[in-house]
């Protein structure tokens, strides 16, 4: 199950995201993983015969609802071609291994296993298999060594991998994947708050629309935990 877990979270999940973004502007690509909210619903009334609170329906309708609002420029400017209808498969694709993955590691934590080592074995499971993908279909391996990269990767492994799924699976183990699963639609809503502190982002009425959506949807999905 573990095995199962890191090849769909921390590999196919990873690669297709990655050869999504290729052909998607970003905002196309968070409304595909704001979908995981939904898959996660439909794969737990397949799969285990549970069905969700209607406040997590709601909720999440109305965070999607945001997003639409918080990438209302980028959608209406958006180009339709061939590679793009690639993009969106590509990234629904991605999100339904991750949804997968979540409903293992609701799993896992129901069983009473450790959260940390799941997710190290699962991190590792999901590396190795990767890379023997990799040396079968013959894919050059190589590195850079700049500053640049190497600070980058080591932030996105320690911050964004490690301590970021152990946080996301605990939270799974805690309040389940159907509501753990609407970090998926704020994580848009942290990136643009970077963006307003760093680079300097104007905030504009769809901004404050989409963002009070958010917070308005995850206030109604969490407040009954």
């Amino acid at each position: 199950m573990i095995a199962a877990l890191g090849i769909s979270l921390f590999n196919i999940n990873y690669v297709f995201f990655y050869l999504s973004t290729v052909h998607l502007i970003s905002g196309f690509v968070a409304l595909c993983f704001s979908s995981i909210l939904f898959m996660n619903v439909v794969n737990n009334i397949v799969f285990k015969h549970k069905y969700p609170k209607i406040m997590t329906l709601v909720g999440g309708l109305i965070g999607t609802l945001g997003l639409l609002f918080i990438f209302y420029g980028e959608i209406i400017s958006f180009e339709f071609s061939k590679g793009t209808s690639i993009g969106i498969l590509l990234g629904v694709l991605a999100t339904y291994f991750a949804s997968i993955g979540n409903l293992i590691s609701e799993y896992t934590s129901k069983v009473k296993l450790n959260v940390v080592a799941v997710t190290g074995y699962g991190m590792l499971y999901g590396s190795v298999t990767l890379l023997i993908y990799l040396l079968v279909v013959g894919i050059d391996l190589n590195f850079d060594f700049s500053y640049r990269y190497i600070i980058s990767l080591l932030y996105l492994s320690i911050f964004g991998s490690v301590f970021g799924f152990i946080l996301y699976l605990s939270i799974i183990k805690n309040i389940g994947a159907n509501d753990a699963a609407y970090v998926a639609i704020i994580m848009p809503l942290i990136a643009l708050i970077i963006s307003t502190i760093f680079e300097g982002l104007i905030w504009d009425m769809n901004l404050y629309i989409g963002a009070f959506l958010v917070l308005f949807g995850n206030i109604l999905i969490l407040k009954r935990n």
